[in-house]
């Protein structure tokens, strides 16, 4: 065959091949991509495209999944997830996801298996990566979040927005946190330091200071006195407490009622916040206290506690609703204000 003849049959066949790409683009098929992720363990884990099918075994996770705009795609949840509120606000009840189990009851990997996920997202405490890697070896894409600080917390948005491919949304997310840590910043940079107590779900347990909320009471203002111990929740005395004395304490709202009655006694009577009456409980369901961009919600929300002078109740509130919106849909806040402490 003719050198000439070869040569432009060789173009028609590669106008054939664009044209047959161009018409299936069209036709809205679209040819499998794959990206390659390294989470918050090290772990390389491939996630092919798009992601359509996504299980979250743990509060934590599914709030970030939540936040990363993958509600429609969230087939499998934790089993704890349904007390969540703005899990009730965001899920559709007709179409709820499966309940895979819990951290403290079990995870059914056959569940999570059958759900035939496009991507799994872990929790690093426990048996977090030892679950992680069960899956992936059944070839089922699991990633790992550890987000025990601010900046994990975005670094946690851009491995879930790269993974999942929602990059532009998670990107909006970590631009208005970044911007409302900036302003807290600045706000209170010469100010005084409350000494502050956080009380776990017992009276008597608190967070070290490698702790998430151990860096929300410093963003919004204060000094938590339990900075210097190390780990995760930490069991006190009543004498730690007391030699403590903290002028503000700080209560989860899994902090049991009863604990709560227990700062009414004589035995309390001494510490500086409980003379003060100050003592505020992070408002029911919101878990602005958790692992999660919702965090930044916490920080606004302490800080007018700890500070209502410089950072008033109206205008924090103001703040955390366009947070909100920014996170999930214009108008998100008006329609579920519960969710937002009010």
């Amino acid at each position: 065959m003719p050198f000439a003849d070869c040569f432009y049959g060789d173009i028609m066949k590669k106008r054939l091949l664009c044209l047959f790409i161009l018409l299936f683009a069209r036709q809205g098929f679209c040819f499998d991509e794959t990206v390659t992720v390294t989470d918050q363990t090290g772990r390389q884990v491939l996630v092919k495209q798009p992601v359509n099918r996504v299980v979250t075994t743990f509060i934590p996770a599914t709030l970030f999944a939540l936040c990363s705009d993958l509600g429609d795609v969230l087939v499998g949840a934790s089993t704890k997830d349904e007390s969540s509120s703005i899990y009730e606000a965001l899920i559709d009840p007709e179409h709820p996801p499966v309940l895979v189990g819990n951290r403290t009851a079990g995870l059914s990997l056959e569940t999570i298996s059958s759900l035939n996920p496009d991507l799994v997202i872990m929790y690093g405490q426990k048996d977090g990566v030892r679950l992680a890697d069960r899956l992936t070896s059944l070839g089922i894409p699991a990633i790992v979040i550890m987000p025990e600080s601010m900046a994990r917390i975005t670094q946690t948005l851009d491995l879930i927005g790269r993974a999942a491919g929602k990059k532009a949304h998670t990107d909006k997310v970590v631009t208005a946190l970044k911007k409302i840590q900036a302003t807290m910043e600045n706000s209170l940079n010469d100010t005084d330091r409350p000494r502050v107590y956080y009380a776990a779900s017992k009276l008597l347990s608190t967070v070290s200071g490698d702790m998430l909320q151990n860096e929300m009471m410093g963003l919004a203002g204060g000094a938590n006195v339990s900075e210097k111990t190390s780990g995760f929740f930490v069991n006190i005395s009543q004498e730690q407490l007391l030699s403590w004395n903290p002028d503000i304490i700080i209560a989860s709202d899994r902090l049991r009622h009863d604990a709560k009655k227990k700062l009414s006694s004589p035995e309390f009577a001494s510490i500086q916040a409980i003379k003060d009456n100050k003592i505020f409980r992070v408002p029911n369901e919101t878990y602005w206290d958790f692992p999660s961009p919702l965090a930044m919600a916490g920080i606004l929300w302490m800080s007018s506690k700890i500070h209502p002078k410089l950072l008033y109740e109206d205008k924090v509130q103001a703040e955390i609703e366009t947070l909100y919106d920014t996170i999930f849909g214009s108008g998100f806040s008006k329609n579920y204000p519960r969710i937002l402490g009010k």
